[in-house]
């Protein structure tokens, strides 16, 4: 990757990228301990005017803990909190347990609980995520989940401007909050055990399994398994008892 084929914010570098991919790149601002997200092309201000609009909208209802913090916007791009450790995808893939940041299963529950309650907050504000996957759940300084990227969301029923990942994606509409709540379950189940449901399948081997009712096992996932199967068999319509079987 060359350096001189991307436009960077004013007043930053190769040295502030944090990440890059395809709508857009993100760089640290160590000042403010925020970070820009910027689009990479006019092909990609569509899906960042989306996620602006969906911030603004979020922050209108005041916020939610577990969403990353909207700081407006900057240039053509918007201004986010920083999340210092990273995607959870990263965070268990690469990144080797340092003292005090144990990955324990008290830390597994309370991600999952975080995440839970900011995708109930999302679907309140008329928003479907329809991209809920370990890259985009995000990790503070102390470890706490952060839902990002809403680039691709739909929001008040617009359509989804992203293709969703084969193993979270929902058989039936992916545009909806049923949608989202299936994808819960193969993000839990990735936190869990440490890999996205049937890792190494083709996609369409992982599309036909689940249009026939084939899942990964959960049996020995204990509580945890018995919520992800939930989500895939469609046993729950909504967030609140989802909410109400991870608090017991």
């Amino acid at each position: 990757m060359e350096t001189d084929e991307i436009k960077y914010p004013a007043g930053f570098g190769f040295k502030d990228l944090v990440s890059y991919g395809i709508s857009g790149l993100v760089v640290l601002d160590k000042a403010s301990q925020t970070v820009i997200k910027k689009p990479l092309s006019d092909d990609c201000e569509e899906a960042l005017a989306r996620a602006r609009d969906i911030y603004a909208r979020l922050t209108e209802r005041g916020g939610h803990p577990g969403i990353l913090r909207y700081h407006g916007t900057v240039e053509s791009g918007i201004r986010l909190q920083y999340a210092p450790n990273g995607d959870i995808r990263a965070f268990l893939t690469f990144r080797p347990p340092k003292q005090g940041l144990e990955i324990t299963t008290k830390l597994h529950q309370r991600w999952a609980m975080q995440i839970a309650e900011a995708l109930a907050f999302v679907h309140s504000a008329g928003v479907v995520h329809g991209d809920l996957t370990c890259h985009n759940v995000f990790l503070d300084g102390e470890l706490n989940a952060k839902l990002a990227d809403f680039a691709g969301s739909s929001l008040d029923g617009s359509g989804l401007l992203v293709c969703v990942a084969a193993s979270h994606e929902y058989p039936g509409p992916t545009m909806s909050t049923q949608g989202d709540i299936f994808a819960f379950g193969s993000v839990l189940y990735e936190i869990v055990t440490g890999d996205s449901p049937f890792k190494g399948l083709p996609d369409d081997e992982i599309e036909n399994r689940y249009k026939n009712g084939q899942f990964a096992g959960t049996s020995s996932l204990e509580k945890m398994g018995i919520i992800i199967r939930n989500c895939w068999l469609e046993k729950y319509n909504d967030l609140d008892p989802l909410l109400r079987d991870l608090k017991v």
